[in-house]
């Protein structure tokens, strides 16, 4: 049972990315996608004092 719940997280962690691409495809720049992009590492690798304020940018 274990391995279902896990085999259905991966797959919806798998359907959010292809979302998440297509969404960013079609509403989003190239520089807000780079910006996207950057800030996902950071927070992936937790290094959240690397973040500014949005009024800072």
């Amino acid at each position: 049972m274990g391995e279902t719940v896990l085999e259905k997280v991966e797959e919806i962690g798998r359907k959010l990315d292809e979302l998440r691409g297509f969404l960013e495809d079609v509403f989003l720049t190239a520089e807000e996608c780079v910006l996207l992009k950057e800030v996902d590492e950071k927070i992936e690798k937790k290094r959240f004092n690397e973040l500014k304020s949005l009024d800072e940018v």
